[in-house]
């Protein structure tokens, strides 16, 4: 959507919308009047009536009484010209208030209106696709809501700042996932583009060699598309039972002491035995969590060093967890944030055959997420490695 597309959206054209300064200054002035023309007809009957008290204080003995009297002094106020006079002085004063409280209204109006403009502004730069957050140059809308003393500015202000933070990180996500599909694409498809130019040429001394060259190029490519497609779709669970996570994890362990001794790595499992420590959930979506902070823990040990998972209770909560640790090089800072989404990986320069797709840990967001728990990432003290940790409620 574009900027002259945002600003034509509404009820009406925009030339024919009054100013939010003009509003509020013809609503003063409006409410103004209406009381000055209540005071002008009240002001006639209360000075009449207080006008004959104060006669029948000082003892004035004029003719009729009641009504009559009420009758009297009407005729007496008319003739002389002085309910006129009084009508006049009301409707005076009440102009000059009117006046008054237009200009104050306003010039107060200025004051709310003015960071609203700018967040007005702001907000078509974020439809044509400005952030400030990523370095798009435009008007401060956040500083102007941040100087009102308005609450309800203020608020609107810190919305749109976030907004555009968010817009922002969807947009790097969005240019960096498309990035990474045509590096994750590029390099098979070459190879095949290869293995089917040499089979026409016939330069490959053994053709069947190279169509199963061919055929595992082709599988990185439909592995690759189920990863993605697995990503984009939410992490459906299948019926639930009763698990005992403890002995789940050390099973799914027993499957990775080969790679691990294969890359010289100490694999160990602590299980801890809990009271209890069984849970509701997918074995196999379970097992799949555990087989990805597992595997990912390998890769990024050094030869030499050690991986441990625990699974035990979660201080203070009616939960267990899962524990992966490592002593690789941990997650940068910066990328801690971002560390659980799709194609996100924390080195982009690495090779893939290290770094895998960046669809393993989505996935065990969304499985973990799918069971009523969570996941969480974090650096070991003193440059230990990076620990991973899942909790899922006890059953």
């Amino acid at each position: 959507m574009s900027s002259r597309q945002f600003a034509g959206s509404g009820t009406g054209p925009t030339g024919r919308r009054m100013s939010l300064r003009v509003s509020i200054a013809l609503t003063l002035v409006c409410t103004v009047l209406l009381a000055t023309a209540v005071a002008a007809v009240l002001s006639r009957w209360y000075v009449t009536r207080d006008v004959e008290r104060l006669l029948d204080d000082i003892g004035w003995q004029g003719s009729g009484h009641g009504h009559g009297r009420m009758q009297m002094m009407r005729e007496l106020f008319t003739s002389t010209g002085f309910d006129r006079r009084l009508t006049d002085s009301v409707l005076i004063a009440g102009l000059i208030g009117a006046a008054v409280a237009g200009l104050a209204g306003f010039v107060g109006a200025t004051s709310v209106a003015r960071p609203l403009t700018r967040l007005a502004e702001r907000v078509r730069r974020l439809a044509a696709g400005e952030y400030r957050s990523a370095g798009g140059v435009g008007p401060e809308g956040g500083a102007a809501a941040e100087a009102s003393a308005i609450a309800e500015v203020v608020e609107m202000g810190a919305a749109v700042d976030s907004l555009d933070s968010q817009l922002a990180a969807a947009e790097a996500l969005r240019k960096r996932l498309v990035e990474d599909l045509a590096h994750e694409l590029r390099s098979p498809l070459t190879a095949v583009r290869g293995y089917a130019e040499g089979l026409l040429d016939g330069v490959f001394p053994d053709p069947a060699s190279a169509v199963k060259g061919l055929q595992r190029e082709i599988g990185r490519i439909e592995r690759l598309i189920a990863d993605l497609r697995r990503s984009a779709l939410p992490s459906e669970v299948g019926p639930l039972s009763r698990i005992d996570l403890g002995e789940l994890a050390a099973a799914v362990a027993a499957g990775f002491v080969a790679q691990a001794k294969e890359r010289g790595i100490e694999l160990a499992v602590n299980t801890g035995k809990p009271a209890t420590a069984w849970v509701n959930g997918d074995r196999d979506r379970l097992s799949q969590v555990i087989s990805n902070l597992l595997d990912n823990a390998i890769k990024y040990s050094p030869r030499g060093g050690a991986v441990e998972m625990e699974v035990g209770d979660h201080p203070g909560r009616d939960e267990l967890h899962i524990v992966v640790s490592d002593t690789g090089p941990g997650i940068p800072a910066a990328d801690l944030p971002h560390i659980f989404d799709r194609l996100y990986r924390a080195e982009p320069s690495r090779a893939r055959s290290t770094g895998g797709s960046g669809i393993g840990l989505a996935v065990v967001k969304q499985i973990a997420l799918a069971h009523g728990g969570t996941v969480s990432a974090r650096n070991a003290p003193e440059g230990g490695g990076a620990v991973f940790t899942v909790r899922l409620p006890r059953a």
